[in-house]
């Protein structure tokens, strides 16, 4: 995945003039994607492989934490680098950037004993080949399996409400902020993109460590309960409900608070999610499965977007109230998740005939 997402940059990195190669330069931005997506998938996969249950937590903090700093590189230093060197410094950047992630997966045993490298000493990975699903049929068929199980649908239907409120609540706030606060654009973004990353970030590490140390559903059960709150708590900053001083929508004080605290909140969530995810996945079909609850929260957000269209007439305080009060009822169903019973019931694979 690495090399194609290499070789499709040097590629566009080579095109004499972009602006007359507009459909090589799309198919290669559509192909480096499919790479990249399989890389995403492929590590997913790596981590419900190799990872031990007490390590989820604070690996997927790391990982989902990672996101943001990447995000910093590509927003902060590589437009910079755009400025002063052009298309051509950016991906020569990409491609060292990419070069240097390749070495890990190449360079690094997974488990002691295997080879480095094909031609190197060692076993072969640990897999049997009765783990490794013969044909797509078989692969569908033990997927169907993994999705059988209360665990696993539960899991799926929680990811699923999970951010129907944070995606819905997005471009109903952005308008509120302009037309009714009278912020510019980038008041709005100052916040969320300056310093609310870094406080994603610790949310999202600090989410890790914690699954790690009280259990993933707690630390999503806090997430999810906090997070309801404080929509609710933006409900009541309305003038004419509360409205005194610092905590109204007058207050710039309160608005900050309020948009860090989301992006905390959701990091937070988020990485209690992933954590169990890797628990409730069964390992002969960890990437096909893990990816598909990544796939359920992006159409959770993606709904609450659809939603927010129609809402929105109802005011916002009425549209908060029920976005909070829904966030808060998804954590009833955590408690009927039993994150083991996929492995209890289906076994780790090693056994599994194809």
């Amino acid at each position: 995945a690495q090399t194609g997402m290499i070789v499709t940059i040097a590629i566009m990195a080579f095109v004499p003039s972009i602006t007359d190669s507009l459909v090589l330069i799309g198919w290669m931005v559509f192909t480096h994607n499919i790479f990249n997506s399989l890389q995403d998938v492929s590590v997913d996969a790596l981590a419900v492989d190799l990872l031990r249950e007490e390590e989820r937590g604070r690996v997927s903090g790391l990982m989902y934490g990672s996101k943001f700093i990447g995000t910093f590189i590509g927003g902060a230093v590589l437009s910079r680098v755009l400025t002063s060197s052009g298309l051509d410094g950016v991906f020569a950047c990409q491609v060292l950037i990419l070069l240097a992630i390749l070495c890990v997966p190449l360079f690094l045993r997974e488990r002691a004993g295997e080879k480095l490298l094909p031609w190197t000493r060692g076993e072969v990975q640990g897999e049997t080949a009765a783990a490794i699903s013969s044909s797509i049929k078989v692969l569908f068929q033990r997927l169907g399996r993994a999705f059988s199980l209360r665990a696993s649908i539960l899991a799926g239907l929680i990811g699923l409400g999970m951010f129907i409120a944070n995606g819905a609540l997005g471009p109903i706030l952005q308008v509120f902020y302009q037309q009714e606060l009278g912020w510019a654009r980038t008041d709005y973004t100052d916040i969320s993109g300056g310093y609310g990353v870094f406080l994603g970030l610790a949310g999202a590490m600090g989410g890790g460590f914690l699954a790690d140390a009280f259990g993933a559903k707690r630390i999503i059960a806090i997430g999810t309960i906090c997070l309801g709150l404080n929509y609710l708590a933006f409900a009541a900053m309305d003038p004419e409900f509360l409205g005194w001083g610092w905590f109204s929508w007058t207050s710039d004080g309160a608005m900050t608070t309020f948009i860090l605290l989301e992006g905390f909140l959701v990091s937070m969530a988020s990485v209690g999610l992933f954590s169990m995810y890797m628990t409730v996945s069964w390992p002969l079909v960890a990437g096909t499965q893990f990816t598909a609850y990544m796939a359920v929260l992006n159409l959770s957000t993606t709904t609450g977007q659809w939603i927010s269209g129609a809402v929105e007439q109802y005011g916002i305080v009425n549209i908060m109230i029920v976005f909070g009060l829904f966030q808060l009822a998804i954590v009833a169903l955590l408690p009927l998740i039993d994150v083991h019973q996929t492995r209890r019931v289906l076994g780790d694979g090693a056994l599994e005939v194809a």
